[in-house]
């Protein structure tokens, strides 16, 4: 016999156990559930407040458009964080440009070097040519 799986709404919250993963379907929201990754017997040792807060969690955790809305305040007077990534950026960036400015030297060097050659043999076609 399978062992029973925890399984929530990530709409409302609901949990239910099931065995088989076809049968988890939250019939207020008319969608599938997902898996809790956690043994049934754990959660079932949780108390309720504590079983609230682990769905909470996974809730959030997969929405990240209400956690992008619940941290925006947060993270407009979080300057230094975004002083940071900018920095960070910048200097991706310029290291980028460096190694793009180098393979530019070296393809017009390159070319540069095959036009001189070209007209080198162009020169030894035309003297073997009047020989």
């Amino acid at each position: 016999m399978r062992e029973l799986s925890v399984y929530y709404c990530p709409v409302c919250g609901h949990y239910a156990y099931f065995q088989l993963p076809k049968n988890a379907f939250c019939h207020k929201c008319q969608i599938n559930m997902n898996l809790l990754g956690m043994r049934y017997q754990d959660f079932m040792d949780l108390d309720h407040e504590a079983r609230d807060r682990l769905i909470t969690r996974k809730i959030i955790e997969n929405a990240p458009t209400m956690v992008n809305r619940i941290c925006a305040p947060d993270k407009v007077y979080n300057q230094r964080e975004l002083i940071g990534r900018l920095t960070a950026e910048c200097s991706r960036l310029e290291k980028e440009n460096q190694e793009l400015n180098q393979t530019v030297e070296w393809m017009h060097k390159t070319i540069w070097d095959q036009l001189a050659r070209i007209r080198e043999l162009e020169k030894e076609l035309e003297t073997q040519k009047n020989s």
